[in-house]
Order: structure tokens, then sequence, then C-alpha cells
């Protein structure tokens, strides 16, 4: 399934899926005795002088590439509009240490809140000055996971982050403090089989790859850190494609003292970002959702969520 999955995304990027107006600059840093590499994409567009611009670190899933989750997302389209600035960054042996632990041990024995944090002092030093207040984190699945772990390892550092397809890790999540509000978008299907909405374990073709909370328990977990006093307003959004077999509704939290807390449920949705490529058979991940588009929203959400 690994290699399925390389091959198909592989063939996104060929075919220019990736394909925006700026430079995408393939960089490596030194971070402990580790050489680390990851993809900048900066926009033509000018950044607004005094404060800079913001940035938008995207992190794949388990077993992906950085180049791969840059054609996947197509957030260099947004950027290219929005005049933000894109990161890459890739995973030791394809994944993330992001707070699971499996079989006595994690995905990796890589710091990877470290390299995050040094990825984005380089990119800082060499020359692209970011505003530090609109700093913020997206990925799928292992990339969704590590994003909950910036959120509560790097909350000094990012001000929102935007996990699709994962939940809070059980291993982290009693020990998650973050020192700072973040606010947190979360996108998961409800007939997700890889990573099962009510929580319980990660899936894979190999076993199984670590405990994690259910959707509802991480969203009241940020809720609680944010402040959030009223109910939360629940609402159906349009079902624009009634062939995909799924359909969004929206739970956001308000009154949040801190930061905002807002869950898109895919009713019927899979292992998937919706409005992206279906990468592999629904009978394996399950079904992709067309009612939305993941890039596109996760970007609104963050544009609104500077410190």
């Amino acid at each position: 399934m690994r290699r399925t999955l390389t091959l198909a995304v592989a063939g996104l990027l060929a075919a220019g899926a990736a394909s925006a107006q700026g430079e995408v600059l393939a960089r490596t840093l030194e971070q402990g005795a580790a050489r680390r590499f990851y993809l900048l994409y900066v926009p033509e567009r000018p950044a607004a002088p005094a404060a800079g611009r913001p940035l938008l670190v995207a992190l794949h899933g388990g077993g992906g590439t950085a180049e791969q989750m840059l054609a996947f997302s197509r957030f260099n389209r947004i950027a290219a509009r929005e005049g933000f600035a894109v990161a890459y960054p890739q995973g030791v042996g394809r994944r993330w240490n992001d707070g699971r632990v499996f079989r006595g041990r994690g995905e990796t024995d890589a710091d990877d809140v470290a390299f995050v944090r040094a990825m984005v002092a380089d990119i800082a030093a060499r020359g692209t000055p970011l505003d530090r207040r609109r700093i913020f984190a997206a990925g799928i699945s292992n990339g969704g996971f590590m994003s909950f772990r910036l959120a509560c390892e790097a909350a000094d550092l990012f001000a929102a982050v935007a996990p699709v397809t994962a939940t809070m890790p059980a291993d982290l999540g009693p020990r998650c403090a973050p020192s700072a509000p973040v606010a947190v978008l979360v996108i998961n299907g409800t007939a997700d089989p890889l990573v099962p909405y009510a929580g319980g374990h990660v899936r894979a073709m190999f076993g199984l790859r670590g405990e994690i909370w259910s959707t509802d328990r991480t969203i009241a977990f940020w809720a609680r850190h944010n402040g959030c006093a009223a109910p939360p307003v629940v609402r159906a959004l349009g079902d624009r494609d009634t062939g995909d077999g799924s359909h969004v509704i929206e739970t956001e939290h308000g009154r949040c003292a801190a930061a905002r807390v807002r869950l898109l449920r895919v009713e019927g949705g899979g292992h998937t970002w919706p409005g992206g490529a279906q990468y592999l058979p629904a009978a394996w991940i399950g079904t992709t959702n067309r009612d939305i588009d993941a890039s596109e929203t996760i970007w609104r959400f963050f544009a609104s969520a500077a410190r």
C-alpha cells in the first residue's frame, strides 16, 4: 500500500499539480547529528514590509515525502494568491515522531519538534522575513498527529494548527500542556478505516500503530484549553456533490477566551483530504469528500488566527 501511495502521488507531481508562481527551494540543515531536508515555496507576491510573510508548515503523511505533500495539498496555488510562504519538511524514514507509542517506541526516534523549530529559524535566517504572529501547521494522518504535537510543545511558535484525518495520540494527551493558546481546526471522516473517528488504535497493513483519542475527546480538550465557554454551534454545510457519499457537519466553539476551535466532521468520509485526490481505492481508505476544499478551508481558518 505504501508503494502504491508513493507512485500515485508522484504521478500528481509529474502532471504539474503543484505549479504556481514563485520559487520552490530545496534546503538542508544540520539538526543535532542529523542532516534534515525541507522544501520552501516563496511566492512572487511581495510580503508586507513591516510584518513579514505568514508561514504554513505542511506535514506529509506516514510513508510520504515533502514533494508529495507539495503536490497533494496544492497549498502553493493559494500561497501565490495570498502571499504566504509554505514549508514542506521531510520526516526521517518518511515518518514523524508524533507522540504515539507502539511496540515500545514512536514512529521514529527523531526530535521532530526541534527540527521544525530549526527549520523555521533557518527560513528566517536565509532571508525570508516571517510574521511571527502568523506561523501555522497542517498535516494529514501522521502529519496531522505531528501537528497536534507541535500545538502541545511549540505553542509559543504556532498560532494555529489544522490536523486532517488525525486526533490526539493517547500517549501525548495527558502530557500536553501548551504554553500559549493555539487555534485548532480538525477535519476528520467518520468512516476512516485507518484512524477511527471514535478513537482506539491507528490501523495499518502491518498491525496497530498506537492508541489515539476520539475526535470528540480531542475537540473537548482544545475547547477547554482555549477557554471556550459557550455551547458549540452545529450546522450542516451544503452537500455540493451528492455523489461523493459524504457530507460535512461543522461544529464551531464560541466565546473562546483565547483561540478558536472548529471541527469539520465529514459524515461518510474516509482517510482522505477533502477536495483532494482519491489517492488509493475507496475500499482501502474510504471516499474523498467533494463538498469542501480542505486546503482553501485551512487557509481561511489560519488567516483569521493571527495572534
